[in-house]
């Protein structure tokens, strides 16, 4: 997606660099919304296609995406090894072409990592052709994701290792997302980085109740599965069979309720809604989350509690996708709930915003590769004014304060316990710990957002 270009009038142009899904690269469109943001700024991206990025950047005339083709899929055919020496092959030709020869001269190249290879390489012989500086943004290291996969002691995890170091230390400046981070980079390979604490953009709050009802009436076929075996599934079937009467004078979703000429309410029985994140993949453990909801089932399911404290249905909604998707869907399919429902959706860009601000409390599954780097879901969620529950793991305490801001939990069994405790009362009596969490993060959390700190922070680093 290249525009009518206007370097000729631009002052300062840039080059973004994503080897991956440029729409579900979060923190590199922030950073290139806030380029974009700068007078007389061109920014270049260089990036896969996939997901469509935020409204802001498709419709602005001074980001130009340039898109890498990736290899036919066929070739997936080939034995993994030599797949991957293609891959690699093609990505270093294609990024070459593109930054030695068609892209403008830049004055500094910001590059995510990982993935490192082959793109630190290229753009540090782009850096040096154009006389630009080399930003790197340190999110995580490769090498360690590399290991989730291959094995600590795998050579390709050490040579993936020494490349890393090697040509990071070639970086002109770098930008990293965790104190700890900042200081492994210090302490292992000598680099000096600036932390770049991830903060949610303004759209992420609370979502009014107009909006709400609306998302809620426009994701109702998706919530709509009779093929699950659920309460809502149930409830769906039953009001189905008795022709939907009240719906001809109440527009109703799960949640909500709207009666021609009034504003939208929240319904009385309405579930908990819990919202989580997930690629899919080990390194993101789904089967904590499915525990999760299987002892929660049961805990609500059983009637120990009095009538005041009963445990409410929960509503389970999970967005993302990635390579374990199908196969944890089917085992959901398989399996009866009483009081849980879960629903895997696909949104579009503007939508996410909206569900995290119309949740009642975050879940993230995230466990660090490197035990170096934060979730970005969770400070989104915190924009949003969710309290969260998170996988606990070395430096979550970062971002997650226990009992203040969220809960960290370590299985299945403590986020059910953790999940039970929190809406115990819902949603007629909300109880104290809820309303606590959620007070510390409107206080805490909501005030210092992306562009703020990154002007702070990240400008300075990029000549503004």
């Amino acid at each position: 997606m290249v525009k009518a270009s206007t370097a000729g009038n631009a002052k300062h142009v840039h080059w973004v660099i994503v080897l991956g899904d440029f729409g579900r690269s979060p923190r590199m469109q922030y950073h290139t919304v806030s380029l974009s943001r700068q007078p007389a700024t061109d920014v270049h991206v260089v990036a896969y296609a996939g997901s469509t990025p935020l409204e802001e950047l498709v419709s602005a005339s001074n980001v130009h995406i340039h898109n890498v083709a990736e290899l036919p899929g066929w070739l997936r055919q080939l034995p993994r090894l030599i797949f991957l020496v293609l891959k690699v092959l093609h990505q270093l030709i294609s990024l070459l072409w593109l930054m030695l020869v068609v892209l403008p001269s830049p004055g500094h190249i910001l590059l995510q990592n990982p993935p490192a290879i082959p793109t630190m390489v290229v753009c540090w012989l782009a850096a040096r052709r154009h006389r630009a500086k080399l930003v790197i943004d340190w999110h995580n290291y490769g090498y360690t994701i590399l290991a989730l996969s291959q094995g600590q002691r795998h050579p390709l995890v050490a040579l993936a290792r020494r490349y890393e170091r090697f040509w990071g230390r070639r970086g002109d400046a770098h930008f990293c997302v965790t104190r700890a981070m900042r200081d492994d980079l210090q302490r292992k390979w000598g680099l000096t980085a600036t932390v770049l604490h991830d903060r949610p953009p303004a759209f992420f709050k609370r979502t009014a109740l107009p909006a709400l009802h609306t998302l809620f009436h426009k994701l109702g076929p998706a919530l709509e599965r009779p093929t699950f075996d659920d309460f809502l599934s149930r409830r769906t079937s039953q009001a189905a069979a008795s022709g939907r009467t009240q719906q001809e004078s109440v527009e109703l979703t799960v949640v909500s309720a709207k009666r021609p000429g009034q504003t939208a309410s929240l319904r009385p029985d309405r579930p908990a809604v819990v919202v989580s994140s997930t690629s899919w993949t080990p390194d993101e453990d789904f089967s904590i989350l499915l525990d999760a909801a299987v002892r929660y089932d049961q805990l609500a399911a059983s009637g120990s509690f009095t009538p005041g404290e009963a445990l409410p249905e929960l509503l389970l909604l999970i967005t993302g996708k990635g390579p374990q998707k199908d196969m944890y869907l089917a085992r959901i399919a398989s399996m009866s709930f009483k009081k849980v429902a879960i629903r895997a959706l696909w949104l579009e860009a503007a939508d996410y915003p909206l569900l995290l601000g119309a949740a009642d409390v975050g879940v993230s599954l995230h466990a660090s590769s490197s035990g170096l780097d934060l979730p970005m879901k969770v400070v989104d969620m915190y924009g949003s004014g969710l309290p969260v529950c998170a996988l606990s793991y070395s430096c979550i305490g970062e971002l997650v304060t226990p009992g203040e801001t969220g809960l960290l939990f370590a299985n299945g069994q403590e986020l059910a316990e953790q999940l039970a405790g929190l809406l115990k009362c819902f949603p007629a009596a909300p109880g104290a710990q809820l309303r606590e969490l959620q007070r510390n993060v409107a206080s805490r959390e909501q005030g210092l957002r992306w562009e703020e700190n990154w002007r702070r922070f990240a400008a300075p680093v990029l000549g503004y």
